[in-house]
């Protein structure tokens, strides 16, 4: 097996993100759908799904389903090291899997592949009745804002408004969007929808929007949140989050 793929950040940043989250899991490679990743928790709040359609890649070698098994952990670690314009080759064999950043030279890192499976786990049926779209810095700094308040983030939709805040024994934080400021790329609401989830998640995986151009959230009132991340390349990472439910 042998991929590249164009930027090495972008699995840099995305990699950190799930290391927090999950400490091991499996990325399977598949000739025709490219290259996945979907796995839950341990505490089962959260499911992340990143997927790399075969061709986002400049070269993508591989001639029957693989299944890699890493400690995630130890592969962030490795792809912090990759700079501005490294490009990004993943090769596979039996026993390991090696990561090499091309650029000024070619480095190489080797780890060892881990004896477990991938989750098999269905795709969510859900309907969502306010889809918020924003762009990538506007979310991260959402994140950033309210949780110097609280460990709960809120969303509310209603109208041409979107509402994001935070509240503690610290005191409140709040931020409104609307279409007029410009904030909202898109907002379409059926009525009025509110619900909380737990904000320690969006701090976890919030470097993914880093390498993001636009990033969507989708929920309902007291129902999970989908954020959805569309990455270079047509790739894409989002996550499905219960909700917290006074």
């Amino acid at each position: 097996m042998k991929i590249v793929f164009f930027d090495a950040r972008v699995w840099r940043y995305l990699v950190s993100a799930i290391s927090k989250v999950i400490e091991e899991g499996v990325f399977v490679a598949d000739p025709e759908e490219g290259l996945l990743f979907r796995a839950m928790d341990p505490s089962h709040v959260i499911m992340l799904d990143m997927r790399f359609p075969r061709d986002s890649f400049e070269e993508f070698d591989l001639e029957e389903r693989r299944e890699l098994g890493l400690n995630l952990d130890d592969v962030a670690k490795v792809l912090r090291r990759a700079g501005k314009e490294d490009r990004l080759e993943i090769n596979a064999d039996e026993n390991s899997v090696s990561f090499s950043f091309i650029g000024k030279g070619v480095r190489t890192f080797t780890l060892p592949l881990l004896d477990i499976t991938a989750e098999q786990l269905p795709e969510p049926q859900l309907e969502f009745k306010a889809h918020v779209k924003v762009m990538s810095d506007v979310y991260r700094d959402t994140i950033k804002d309210v949780e110097l308040i609280g460990d709960v983030i809120r969303f509310v939709a209603e109208g041409d408004e979107f509402k994001v805040s935070s509240s503690s024994e610290l005191g409140e934080a709040e931020i409104i969007y609307t279409r007029e400021s410009g904030s909202l790329v898109d907002l379409e609401v059926d009525g009025s929808q509110q619900a909380s989830y737990t904000l320690e998640y969006f701090s976890d995986l919030s470097s993914a929007s880093r390498v993001a151009d636009m990033v969507t959230i989708h929920f309902s009132t007291d129902m999970p949140a989908l954020v959805e991340h569309e990455l270079p390349q047509g790739a894409k990472f989002s996550f499905l989050i219960a909700p917290r439910v006074e």
